[in-house]
């Protein structure tokens, strides 16, 4: 029987573990924290179970998380939950500084020209200027899905810029699509972003999983389990052995070692190649570029627990600073605010991003409680900080006091986490929320693929292969590497059982009707 260790438990390794579990392979899970689940565990604390991660579900049980579960026949073993409002952008009446303005995004198609009318009136849309936005989107869902490929390689402010010249739009929009990559929309590849978007608006199924963010990863656990795979916690690797360009075996930090035939790492390109395996067991161009590789930037957290229910929606979402806020910025003061993280200073401007997940789930809180899971973006640890770590944090929890008010009347507990916390967490040199950042020259068929040069050796999650946002990236790598195992081994692969388009799915193909690979990585520059 071949034998396959996979290093981290993140949704990458959980859905590799389940996968290679399901076709025969003996699979042991190798995790170096005591919990579960990575950027996905959690914790509890008076009542409330908090995720350790700050997440949203763009695409729920329809995208790649649910494709893991239709492959090994386990279809709705996770319950996706919806929120009447996906999210809520909020900004400041120009006249009253202090005064909340928000819109709401709806989860209802019906609902979603009120929507645009309340958003094109809180950035002071003239007619024009709200049509060119309108044709926008309707181009945007109306592509192919060749066309939005042959913008991989392209920016989203280049795809921009034929449509709206209107800085409060343009900063807005380019600010909503880096929500997904963790970068400033000037350096995330279009191709990827309109891939994302397209697949979220046409599903429309973006919800949170019942139990909070670790049910997926303990699913997924739960069912390799029951396909005869091994699982250690608590247990850190100090090597992956290789011989004679083959990897063998891994070494534990207790000093144990485990045989292997196939070795999964989720760790980041760079972590594996440097730390991990070694250098030398690599030709030098791939060296070079594991080297090269850009990671996304990261965000400090906070998890709020609440007496009283104060957000209505399932996320809030808005960039303020001291007398503006996202509704009246242009492209200059986005650009100024990312050259302020470059330098390790705090921005004048804090993007802030707050998944609510007791909105999805009441029962992640006490009755009548609600628990926010607020995070604004910050450099990785490679970048030297000028403004000191806490001032971060304390930037952070300004923000989301001015946006929501009442917040501390009512707030049981503030738990704050840094960068070097998330690092130390994920295991991830730098600490990047993505490991390989989604920009024009890491996307598509210039994104490191799931096997690497040496045989036996393969890669999963954010690192290498497949696309989409976050967790479903996650998720779509470890489909494309455990395909990739199983062809290696000569076995053949089984795509998921396919599905019909839903209702909205339907309506939104009419509606925009109506409105009418491989390249050798190691060698691209």
């Amino acid at each position: 029987m071949t034998r396959a260790v996979v290093v981290g438990s993140g949704i990458g390794g959980t859905a590799a573990t389940l996968l290679l579990a399901h076709a025969g392979l003996k699979v042991t899970l190798i995790e170096k924290n005591r919990r579960l689940g990575g950027s996905c565990s959690g914790y509890d604390k008076q009542g409330f179970h908090v995720d350790i991660g700050t997440h949203m579900f763009c695409r729920g049980d329809r995208g790649p998380l649910g494709d893991v579960l239709r492959l090994v026949d386990a279809e709705g073993a996770i319950r996706f939950v919806r929120t009447r409002d996906i999210a809520e952008l909020r900004f400041f009446e120009p006249s009253e500084p202090d005064r909340v303005q928000s819109v709401a995004v709806p989860a209802e198609l019906q609902r979603m020209p009120r929507c645009a009318v309340e958003l094109a009136a809180a950035l002071d849309l003239s007619l024009p200027e709200a049509l060119r936005a309108a044709r926008l989107f309707t181009h945007i869902l109306a592509m192919s899905d060749e066309e939005v490929e042959r913008w991989d390689h392209r920016t989203i402010e280049e795809f921009l810029e034929p449509f709206t010249d209107h800085a409060p739009t343009i900063a807005l929009f380019g600010f909503l699509l880096g929500l997904y990559f963790i970068l400033p929309y000037w350096e995330v590849s279009a191709g990827e972003a309109l891939y994302c978007f397209r697949k979220m608006a046409r599903d429309n199924a973006l919800g949170y999983p019942r139990g909070g963010a670790i049910a997926i990863p303990e699913t997924y656990v739960r069912l390799a389990k029951e396909r005869g795979a091994e699982v250690r916690v608590g247990t850190g690797v100090k090597r992956i052995v290789v011989e004679r360009g083959r990897a063998k075996a891994v070494e534990l930090a207790d000093g144990g070692v485990i045989p292997a035939d196939v070795v999964v790492s989720t760790s980041s390109v760079r972590t594996t190649v440097t730390r991990l395996v070694g250098e030398e067991h690599f030709p030098s161009d791939y060296v070079d570029r594991a080297k090269k590789i850009r990671g996304s930037y990261i965000a400090v957290q906070a998890k709020i627990g609440l007496s009283k229910k104060l957000v209505g929606a399932g996320c809030l979402v808005g960039g303020v600073g001291d007398g503006v806020d996202l509704a009246r910025v242009g492209t200059d003061d986005m650009k100024d605010m990312f050259r302020y993280l470059t330098r390790g200073q705090v921005p004048p401007i804090v993007p802030f991003y707050c998944p609510v997940p007791t909105n999805f789930d009441p029962s992640l809180a006490p009755p009548g409680h609600q628990l926010l899971t607020v995070c604004a973006v910050a450099p990785t640890t490679d970048v030297a900080l000028t403004s000191p770590p806490k001032a971060w944090e304390d930037a952070m929890l300004r923000t989301i006091r001015r946006v929501v008010p009442g917040l501390d009347e009512h707030a049981l507990f503030i738990d704050t986490f840094d960068v070097a916390f998330i690092e130390s967490w994920i295991g991830k040199e730098f600490g990047p929320a993505v490991s390989t950042g989604q920009t024009p020259e890491q996307v598509g068929r210039r994104r490191p693929p799931v096997h690497t040069p040496i045989r036996g050796l393969y890669l999963a999650g954010c690192n290498a292969g497949a696309r989409g946002v976050g967790t479903e990236l996650a998720a779509a790598s470890a489909i494309e590497c455990s395909e990739r195992v199983l062809a290696d081994l000569g076995r053949p692969a089984r795509a998921p059982r396919p599905r019909g388009p839903t209702p909205r799915e339907r309506a939104v193909r009419l509606l925009t009707r109506s409105a009418a690979r491989p390249i050798a990585w190691a060698t691209r520059a």
